[in-house]
């Protein structure tokens, strides 16, 4: 009964948040992307992940806003051809924390860039990788926006050597306008 009472607290505090006043200069979204993880080492294949974020950029000036950015998701690989009949499919997880770059005027929707500088472990087949990630996007209306994104994963054993090309979209909920 107690998750029903929060889960419906948690509805009815979500909904109050899209009637109050925003300022949607600053970077409060939440973002979902689509992945594609191609390992071309060890075993190659190629899979889907899918994550969830959550993006933050403060403005800095007019033309210039700085925060950061929180990813995490899963998915799984397949082999393009079986190794072994047991496991054909391997998990994917990431977890990463990157910088996240707002530039140009907030009016005209203005560019989007992150970086992860190896901020962030994940696991790839079972072997702990560090990802290198860029992204590059803009927004498409004053709340929506989209980015590419294009990761590199570290491998620390030296096992495995893949990238990940995804598409994600975001939503900006900005902050409340203080009176």
């Amino acid at each position: 009964m107690k998750k029903y009472i929060i889960a419906v607290l948690a509805i009815i505090y979500s909904v109050s948040l899209f009637c109050q006043e925003r300022d949607y200069k600053t970077l409060k979204g939440l973002s979902w992307s689509i992945g594609l993880p191609i390992e071309c080492r060890d075993l190659p294949g190629m899979g889907l992940t899918a994550n969830i974020g959550y993006d933050c950029a403060y403005p800095v000036n007019d033309k210039l806003a700085v925060g950061f950015y929180l990813t995490g998701g899963g998915g799984f690989w397949g082999e393009f051809k079986k190794y072994s009949d047991v496991d054909h499919f391997h998990p994917v997880f990431r977890l990463t924390a990157g910088l996240m770059m707002q530039i140009g005027d907030p009016e005209n929707k203005p560019w989007l860039v992150g970086v992860v500088p190896c901020t962030g472990f994940g696991l790839y087949d079972m072997d702990m990788v560090l990802p290198v990630e860029v992204r590059f996007g803009k927004y498409i209306t004053d709340r929506w926006y989209i980015m590419g994104e294009l990761t590199y994963h570290i491998s620390l054993a030296n096992e495995t050597a893949s990238i990940e090309p995804a598409v994600r979209v975001g939503y900006n909920f900005g902050r409340k306008v203080k009176k």
